[in-house]
C-alpha cells in the first residue's frame, strides 16, 4: 500500500488590483522621494538601509565627477529630456536618472538644463554613470517593493523553497508567534 503525501499547508494568494494599489502606494511614493525608506515602511530594514547607502554614496561620488568635468566653467552631463526637438535617449537617459527621485531636480539644475553642454568627457561620462546606476537602482527596488508588500514575491520562488516557506509559515502559525516570511 503506497504512502500518501502529506498535504503542504498553503501559501497566502497575493493581492490584485484595488487592494494591491492601496497596499503599495505609500512604500513606493516614500521610496521615490528617499531611497530606502519604503523598503522601511514594509519592515525590510536591512534592504532600506544598504539601497538609501548605495544611493548616497553614487550621488556624492556623481557630484565630485560632474563638478570636476566642467571645463572652463561650463557644466554638463546630466540627461535632461531633449523635447524640442524631441530625442529619445537624453529623454530615457533623464527617466532613468529620474529615479532618485527630488534629487534629480538638483542635479539637472546644477549639471543639465539650458546653457550646458552634453558630456564632454571622461570625468562626466563616470558622474552621470553614478547617478542614473542609482536611479535606475531605485526604479527596481520599487518593482521587489511592489511585490513585497502585495505579497507576489513568494510566487516567484521556486516550487521547493515555496513549499519550505509554507511548512515554515504554518509552523510558526501553530507556535502562535507573529513571524513575518519576508525575513
Amino acid at each position: 500500500m503506497p504512502k500518501e503525501a502529506p498535504e503542504l499547508p498553503k501559501l497566502p494568494l497575493p493581492l490584485r488590483k484595488q487592494k494591491a494599489l492601496q497596499a503599495s502606494w505609500k512604500p513606493l511614493l516614500c521610496n521615490w522621494l528617499v531611497p530606502g525608506s519604503g523598503y522601511w515602511m514594509i519592515g525590510e530594514k536591512g534592504r532600506a538601509k544598504v539601497l538609501f547607502g548605495i544611493t548616497v554614496l553614487f550621488c556624492l561620488l556623481a557630484w565630485m565627477q560632474l563638478s570636476a568635468g566642467a571645463g572652463n566653467g561650463i557644466p554638463g552631463g546630466v540627461f535632461v529630456p531633449k523635447t524640442e526637438p524631441f530625442e529619445w535617449m537624453p529623454t530615457l537617459g533623464a527617466g532613468a536618472t529620474l529615479g532618485i527621485g527630488p534629487l534629480y531636480g538638483l542635479f539637472a539644475w546644477a549639471f543639465g538644463g539650458q546653457g550646458t553642454e552634453p558630456i564632454r568627457n571622461l570625468t562626466q561620462e563616470y558622474g552621470a554613470s553614478y547617478v542614473m546606476i542609482a536611479g535606475l537602482l531605485n526604479w527596481l527596488c520599487c518593482f521587489d517593493i511592489f511585490d513585497r508588500a502585495t505579497g507576489r514575491w513568494v510566487w516567484r520562488l521556486p516550487r521547493d523553497e515555496q513549499e519550505a516557506l509554507a511548512v515554515k509559515t504554518a509552523g510558526s502559525a501553530d507556535n502562535g508567534s507573529n513571524a513575518n516570511p519576508s525575513e
